[in-house]
Parts: structure tokens; C-alpha cells; sequence
């Protein structure tokens, strides 16, 4: 079947194609009784816009990219979900590209979003230690606002948790229940959240005249299915924590499972990050800290969508507040 086009729905009308085109893009220079008609005959129809040739004519894709580390992350994914959501609310198409916490792949996806001429960047960047891509995306001219993560060196507009206030939260519980030899298992590289939440955990012990020892913190890898050596690097550090604070819920379940399958006791109390439960059920209790609501994803794409309009004003840094909850 051939494409519908303006010129069908106008014949079908007896009217302009003009008349056609501004009914379409929003015009209100035509009334409400003809607006009603083309809109139901270009639906009978099955028309459906040309969004190359509307860019070519405007300059703009109405397209956005989310560039994530790992797709597969429970907290991502609902986030994606969250973007997209007001993304179509605005009229704006994302695109989603994974990066698996690879920094070339993110420099790929960067240049892949430039390719597909999208209006701006949502970045969770990837942070191995191996650099940043900022420079780069400040080259390309597309508006860009880092969720989920930041560098603190860096000036940029971002939108994260307050991971300082959350490792905080997560070592307190722990300290005012009488365990104070805890084990941090954080992520790899140099992520900022990781480092945050480590800072709140000190923090904690610091308020309450104690230091916590360097020897009790693990980096591992925050991927999923890495239960196997997380559980090899604690028995390697010949230490007997008496409780584990873990950078997310998946490594906490990861952990866990490994230790069930092995038959081994897991008494430990475990606090992690990501509150998981509160958008997935689980058929079990778990201690977790996470943002105490679902605004990070609105709020980064209001400040993206701001800057895509032309504002030009200053960074701007927002942290959504946490709690810690036991489900």
C-alpha cells in the first residue's frame, strides 16, 4: 500500500493541503468543526507524519538519548521508563543506548546519538576511572544533563541521589542496632555514588567518636550475576564483619543467593541501595535505602528539555532526597 500523504487527506476534504498542514502542526488558524474533520479522516486514513522531512525543515528530531551503563539495572530501567514517559509527554521519541559500563562503548553511543541528530543527551556516564566524555559532549553543541551520577569535579547540570546522606542513613541503622564492625561493598572504579556512600558511612562513625577502618571496604563489580566473586573477595579478606552495608540491592541479592546455594548461613544484617522493593515485590525482607520518590526522572528531563528551549543559565545540581525503609 502506498503512504498516506497531506494531499490524500485533503482530496478526501475538498480542501487546501495547505488547510491540512496547519490542522497537523498545531496552527490556530483553522477552525475547530475543520480541525475535528482532519484529524478523524487522517486517523480513517492511517496517515502518519514525516518526521525527517519536518526535521530537515526545523532542525529538530524531537528525539532525545539515554545513554545508560547497564540496561538490565532494576534502578535504570525504571528510570528509562520514567524518561520515556515524560518524554512522550512533551512530543519527544528517546532513544535508548546501553554502554555495559564500557568507556569506549559510551563514546560510541555518544557518537551514534550525534549521528541520529537528537535535540539532547541524558547521560549516566560511565566511571572506570579511564577519563570522561564532557569535553566531548560540550564540542558537539546537543544539550546534554547527567542523571544517576556526576562528576564532582566537573561543572555540570545533573540530577542524582543524595548517596552522602544515604551511606549515612544505611551505617546509623546499623550503629544504633550495636553492629559496628561493618564491611562496605561498593562498586568498582571511580564511581561517585560509591564514593558518596562511603563518605556517609564515615560520616555515621564519625559523629559517634569512631573511624571506619579502610581494611573493611570491597570494590567489586556492580553488574549482576557477580555473586560468585563477591563472595570469594569476603572470604578472602580473613575478617568476620558482624553486618554488610552493599552499594545495590542486586549485589545484595547476587550475594545472598550464592551463599543459599552453598549452603551456608547468612545471619549477617544487610543494608543496600535502590529500594528495590518498593516497585518490584519480593518474596522476602530486605533492608534498603533509596530515593523517597520517583522525581529524578522529571526532573532531569525538565532541566534537559529547559536547556534544548535555549536556556542558558547556570549548572544547575539537584539531589533528590532518601530514606532508608525495611520491606
Amino acid at each position: 500500500m502506498k503512504r498516506v500523504k497531506l494531499k490524500d487527506i485533503a482530496a478526501e476534504l475538498n480542501v487546501t493541503v495547505s488547510t491540512v498542514s496547519h490542522v497537523l502542526n498545531g496552527h490556530d488558524d483553522i477552525s475547530e468543526s475543520m480541525k475535528k474533520k482532519v484529524k478523524e479522516t487522517a486517523q480513517r486514513l492511517g496517515y502518519i507524519s514525516d518526521d525527517v522531512a519536518g526535521s530537515l525543515r526545523s532542525g529538530k528530531t524531537k528525539t532525545v538519548a539515554l545513554i545508560v551503563p547497564d540496561i538490565a539495572n532494576q534502578l535504570l530501567s525504571r528510570q528509562i521508563r520514567l524518561v520515556e514517559e515524560e518524554a512522550r509527554r512533551a512530543g519527544y521519541t528517546a532513544v535508548i543506548l546501553n554502554t555495559n559500563e564500557s568507556f569506549p562503548a559510551e563514546r560510541e553511543a555518544i557518537e551514534a546519538a550525534c549521528r541520529k541528530r537528537v535535540d539532547g543527551i541524558m547521560l549516566c556516564p560511565v566511571q572506570s576511572g579511564e577519563g570522561n566524555h564532557i569535553e566531548y559532549l560540550r564540542k558537539t553543541g546537543i544539550p546534554f544533563v547527567l542523571f544517576s551520577r556526576f562528576f564532582r569535579d566537573i561543572d555540570t547540570d545533573y540530577v542524582c541521589s543524595d548517596d552522602i546522606k544515604g551511606g549515612y542513613l544505611a551505617a546509623s541503622h546499623l550503629l544504633e542496632r550495636g553492629f559496628d564492625e561493618t564491611l562496605y561493598i561498593g562498586a568498582y572504579g571511580s564511581l561517585e555514588c560509591s564514593q558518596d556512600r562511603y563518605l556517609g558511612i564515615c560520616r555515621a562513625y564519625e559523629e559517634r567518636g569512631l573511624r571506619f577502618p579502610e581494611d573493611r571496604v570491597i570494590s567489586a563489580d556492580p553488574r549482576g550475576g557477580q555473586g560468585e566473586k563477591l563472595a570469594a573477595q569476603i572470604e578472602g579478606r580473613n575478617i568476620t564483619p558482624d553486618s554488610l552495608i552493599v552499594f545495590s540491592d542486586l549485589m545484595a541479592f547476587d550475594l545472598c543467593y550464592v551463599f543459599l546455594k552453598e549452603g551456608k548461613a547468612l545471619d549477617l544484617p544487610i543494608v543496600s541501595f535502590d529500594i528495590t522493593h518498593s516497585y518490584m515485590r519480593l518474596p522476602f525482607h530486605h533492608t534498603s535505602v533509596g530515593m523517597t520518590d520517583d522525581s529524578l526522572a522529571p526532573k532531569a528531563f525538565a532541566l534537559l528539555l529547559s536547556r534544548m528551549k535555549g536556556f542558558t543559565g547556570p549548572s544547575e545540581h539537584i539531589l533528590i532526597d532518601v530514606s532508608l525503609r525495611r520491606f
